[in-house]
C-alpha cells in the first residue's frame, strides 16, 4: 500500500515537473505563433521541437492542467504568458480549456465560468463585461464530414466574436463564424449556429430569437472574486 501511495504521489509531482520545466519553450512558441519574426523562431524552437517529439502533448499537458490550479490570479498570469490578450478585471473560472491562447482577446470585465472550453484557433474576440456562464464551449474549428479525409473545415474566416454586455448562459455551445452582438443573451443550453443580432435573446437547438433585451444597459463587471477557485 505505501508503495502504491508513493508511485502515485510521484506521478502527481513528475507531471507537475514536466508542466514547470516546459512552460516557459511553449509560452514562446505560442509568442511566436501570434507575431512571428525570425528572432522569435530563435527563440521558440525548443518548443517547436517539444511539440514536434509529443504531437503537441506537452502544450496539451499544460493548457488542461492550467486550469486546475487554485488561483485566480496566478491563472490569469500563465495565460497572459501564454500569449492570452486580456484587459483588467478579467476572471477566469477553475477547470477552464484555452486551446491557442494566444489568439484569445477579452475585454474589460468579463467573466468565464467553470470548465469552459475555448477553442481559439481561429480566434475569439470577446467585448467588455461579458458573462460566460459554466460549461460554454465555444468552437472555431470543426472537421468537413463531406471531406474524403475527414479533414477540418479549409474556410478561413471562422472566427467568433461576442460583443459588450452578452450573457452566454451554462451548457450553451457556440459553432465556428458565430458573431453575438452586444447584449444579446444565449439562453442555457442552446446551439448557437448562425449570428445573433444585438440585445436578442434566443434559445433553442438551434438557437432562434425567443425575445429581446432591454437596450438600457450600464452594469460593470469589477472582477470581485474569491481568491483562490
Amino acid at each position: 500500500m505505501k508503495i502504491l501511495i508513493l508511485l502515485l504521489l510521484l506521478l502527481i509531482c513528475s507531471k507537475w515537473l514536466v508542466i514547470i520545466l516546459a512552460f516557459p519553450w511553449i509560452a514562446l512558441l505560442f509568442h511566436f505563433k501570434r507575431k512571428g519574426g525570425a528572432l522569435r523562431k530563435v527563440w521558440a524552437y525548443p518548443g517547436i521541437v517539444l511539440e514536434k517529439v509529443t504531437n503537441e502533448g506537452v502544450s496539451r499537458l499544460i493548457i488542461i492542467n492550467l486550469g486546475t490550479i487554485p488561483s485566480l490570479s496566478l491563472r490569469l498570469v500563465l495565460y497572459r504568458l501564454l500569449g492570452l490578450q486580456a484587459e483588467k478585471h478579467v476572471v477566469i473560472h477553475h477547470r477552464a480549456e484555452i486551446w491557442a491562447p494566444y489568439y484569445l482577446q477579452i475585454g474589460q470585465g468579463t467573466i468565464i465560468g467553470d470548465n469552459a472550453m475555448l477553442d481559439a484557433r481561429r480566434g475569439i474576440v470577446m467585448g467588455k463585461h461579458v458573462n460566460l456562464s459554466s460549461n460554454v464551449s465555444i468552437y472555431t474549428e470543426q472537421h468537413n464530414y463531406q471531406d474524403p479525409l475527414f479533414r477540418c473545415s479549409q474556410e478561413r474566416d471562422k472566427n467568433v466574436e461576442i460583443g459588450d454586455r452578452a450573457w452566454i448562459g451554462s451548457n450553451v455551445t457556440i459553432l465556428p463564424g458565430v458573431k453575438i452582438g452586444e447584449g444579446a443573451v444565449c439562453c442555457a443550453g442552446c446551439v448557437v449556429t448562425k449570428d445573433v443580432a444585438p440585445y436578442t435573446v434566443v434559445a433553442g437547438v438551434p438557437a432562434k430569437p425567443i425575445g429581446e433585451r432591454t437596450h438600457d444597459l450600464r452594469y460593470e463587471l469589477d472582477g470581485t472574486s474569491c481568491w483562490f477557485y
